[in-house]
């Protein structure tokens, strides 16, 4: 969340909107919204921008207070970190519910900590939320102001009052963006996911608990490994249809899916000791279709009996990859940080497979003798291949001239993608062929 824009901060009690608010001054839709208590839980955070100046705003976990549980004390911890990193807090409550101790806990520690807050009252388009508005001018606050998060009134006169805190920037020459790696982690619940981006941020970023299915939002995550940034997506665990029970967890399987359209490479974490599943498989599936790098990470490596079983169990995973067996399978550790350097060096290497280009007359001198040794399996005429060229990247994409395009068999696809990789690697990379008529 280190961030040279000013960064304001959403803190509240459960289900008071801050999710509603946040998606309505970012713009987007990157917030999970749904009416139940705590939905949010982890910190997400997006860039907004409101009378030419540009600001970061983070929607924190729902503040509850710290003796209630597991989970609620590590959203208290989260909403503490939002306070000490940000700029300034919106502090928000529900009008219809008049001050609550809680609020008046929260109001506390904003104070004590000397942090410049405002005070939205939301859902004052309720009759209830009118009444009750006055009431919060206990809480030792000048302005109040009354929002409605879910139909935009009053966010523009609050948001006015915020960027006035942010300083006019004299606008410098942009730096070169340096191309970071986005690295989508994805897998079924509870084998790791989020515990593997605590364990490389070195804090608790994305609350990693014991009980399944905690992350619910994908969340970006900037890590710098090596001298290298990248940027990581955490995601909620995709069960089996069958198994989504509510609407939220099918909301978050989505979000998750969602993800893969935003990621240059998808690190599948399995529980490695239980081998491969159905649901991972079908996982793989869902990466395959989207055509993203991928890495496959063995996770609870650790728990394997000795090396022979581990060697064992490896070989297995790689054995049940079906059209994905270009990726690489490798055992992690992601409470120790067992595994990470190869990991990072494996990742490393997709990337690098994923963006790679072959010049032309290379492609045809290694590739040529393939195309016309082997006459492309054909119904109807004597089809057969002239040349090749690399038309894209992300995923490595070749075009292969064709005299009849129709009917070519996916057998015949993949046995020169199998070529292709041969001579030239793209290891953790899928290939993507296209045909094109003379």
């Amino acid at each position: 969340m280190h961030s040279s824009l000013f960064t304001v901060s959403l803190v509240g009690r459960p289900n008071v909107g801050k999710s509603t608010l946040f998606n309505r001054i970012t713009g987007k839709r990157r917030a999970i919204t749904y009416g139940e208590p705590g939905v949010t839980r982890d910190l997400v955070s997006l860039p907004a921008e409101h009378d030419g100046k540009r600001f970061r705003v983070v929607d924190t976990g729902g503040y509850l207070s710290g003796e209630r549980g597991d989970i609620l004390s590590k959203v208290r911890g989260q909403v503490l970190r939002a306070i000490y990193e940000s700029d300034a807090v919106i502090f928000l409550v529900d009008a219809r519910d008049g001050v609550l101790p809680l609020d008046k806990e929260i109001a506390t520690m904003l104070r004590e900590r000397e942090k410049r807050f405002f005070l939205a009252a939301n859902k004052v388009d309720t009759r209830e939320g009118q009444e009750m508005l006055a009431q919060f001018h206990e809480l030792s606050v000048g302005t109040v102001y009354p929002i409605s998060a879910e139909h935009g009134t009053g966010v523009s006169e609050l948001v006015d009052a915020i960027v006035l805190l942010i300083p006019d920037l004299v606008p410098e020459e942009p730096e070169p963006e340096e191309t970071v790696a986005r690295v989508a982690v994805l897998g079924r619940p509870n084998v790791g996911k989020s515990t593997l981006i605590n364990t490389l941020v070195g804090y608790d970023r994305v609350i990693a608990s014991e009980i399944p299915g905690t992350t619910r939002d994908a969340v970006d995550v900037l890590v710098v490994y090596g001298d290298k940034k990248y940027q990581f997506i955490d995601t909620a665990g995709i069960r089996a249809k069958r198994k989504t029970e509510t609407v939220l967890e099918k909301f978050s399987v989505i979000k998750s899916l969602d993800s893969l359209k935003r990621c240059d490479i998808a690190v599948l974490m399995m529980d490695g000791p239980a081998g491969l599943s159905h649901q991972d498989q079908q996982i793989l599936r869902y990466i395959l279709l989207e055509e993203r790098a991928v890495v496959v990470a063995a996770n609870k490596a650790d728990l394997w009996n000795g090396e022979e079983e581990r060697r064992q169990g490896i070989r297995k995973i790689r054995e049940g990859l079906g059209y994905a067996s270009f990726a690489t399978v490798l055992p992690t550790g992601s409470v120790t940080g067992k595994g990470f350097p190869l990991l990072f060096k494996k990742i490393e290497e997709a990337y690098g497979s994923f963006r790679k280009r072959i010049p032309t007359s290379t492609l045809n001198r290694k590739v040529a003798s393939i195309l016309y040794s082997i006459p492309i399996p054909s119904k109807k005429t004597r089809n057969r291949a002239f040349y090749i060229t690399q038309v894209g990247i992300m995923p490595p994409s070749f075009a292969v001239f064709v005299k009849d395009r129709g009917g070519i068999p996916d057998s015949y696809t993949r046995y020169l993608q199998n070529k292709i990789r041969d001579r030239f690697g793209f290891k953790g990379s899928p290939v993507r062929i296209v045909y094109r008529e003379r």
